[in-house]
């Protein structure tokens, strides 16, 4: 087996590994399963992280490059268990490249794979840096996703009914997060109302934004000129033109619904819903709609590993800078800026 054949089946067993985001994202992992059975998170998690790590031994990454077959046939064979456990027939192709993998890894562990040349050191160091900064990204991805797809909520609310929730609901295809805010829903309303690159920002990292190119400052104010929103109004994300308009001329959300004090359901993006507690608090919960029991391979890795845990990182610290701030101005009516 020549050298490039070899990497060519690493970058394939790679993307094979990605792949098994279908699973989460056509709604195998119901919200809550990692508390009431772990079998079916710790199949989809082995299999992916086991294959990326194999696929990087093939591209020659030490000490990988040792455990490709274990890797392989392990992986495999867990592939196989959780497909047939989700019994999803589309996913044919996925079980038929497990069972070549598991018996290229059963037949070269006999054989040996063809050794990689040494390359210089700066060479070796990145590869190093960049194959395992990629397996830690997986699998920190991987592990933390059932945890963090419903973060902060409890089993009553992931069931609940919410404003902007659809006809046929499907509660393991969405994204549901929630805080508890010492301040009333109507305190909380007048910061969520500002959301929006033309008005407050987003309340997160605005420094990481900006570092993507986008325009966007958060405001530490109430304006009485950014407390209107209704049905109809768009929301910008960022600026005309960002990115050379590969994301479209101005991306950004519709306002689908507004029930001030109550609800703000963004089109594209979920509902944001305030819920009184009854010592006078306010359940803060944002509810999202991620994929569809149909979605391709492709586009649920590329979501999977590209979108999802940036996601949550970003919208966990707008809720929480949205708590903090109802909180400071919470006990004092906060003075209008004109």
């Amino acid at each position: 087996m020549s050298l490039a054949v070899v990497r060519v089946l690493g970058w394939l067993v790679i993307a094979h590994g990605v792949s098994h985001a279908v699973l989460p994202l056509r709604g195998s992992l119901a919200p809550g399963m990692l508390i009431d059975d772990w079998i079916p998170v710790g199949l989809y998690a082995v299999g992916m992280i086991g294959f990326v790590g194999a696929g990087l031994g093939l591209l020659g990454l030490r000490p990988l490059d040792r455990a490709i077959s274990p890797l392989l046939v392990l992986s495999s064979g867990l592939s196989l268990v959780a497909l047939g456990r989700f019994a999803d027939p589309t996913l044919w192709f996925g079980a038929a490249c497990d069972v070549v993998l598991f018996l290229a890894g059963l037949w070269r562990a006999y054989g040996g794979w063809p050794e990689h040349p040494t390359h210089g050191r700066i060479w070796h160091v990145a590869g190093l840096g960049g194959g395992f900064a990629l397996l830690l990204y997986v699998a920190l991805t991987t592990i933390v996703y059932p945890m963090y797809q419903t973060w902060g909520s409890t089993r009553a609310e992931l069931m609940m009914p919410l404003p902007g929730d659809p006809a046929a609901r499907q509660p393991a295809l969405e994204l549901q997060h929630a805080v508890t805010i010492d301040a009333t829903p109507g305190e909380v309303w007048k910061w969520l109302v500002q959301l929006g690159q033309d008005r407050a920002g987003f309340y997160s990292y605005d420094w990481l934004e900006r570092m993507a190119g986008a325009d966007i400052h958060n405001a530490r104010e109430i304006r009485a000129d950014w407390q209107q929103r209704e049905a109809g109004d768009f929301v910008p994300a960022t600026q005309r033109g960002y990115l050379g308009g590969l994301l479209g001329d101005h991306p950004g959300w519709t306002v689908a619904r507004v029930e001030p004090e109550r609800a703000m359901v963004l089109q594209g993006w979920g509902a944001f819903v305030l819920l009184p507690t009854d010592d006078g608090r306010t359940r803060f919960i944002i509810r999202s709609t991620i994929s569809n029991s149909r979605i391709p391979v492709w586009a649920s890795a590329l979501n999977f590993m590209a979108f999802e845990l940036p996601h949550f990182i970003m919208q966990r610290r707008m809720m929480l800078t949205i708590k903090a701030l109802s909180e400071a101005h919470g006990g004092v009516r906060a003075g209008l800026v004109q």
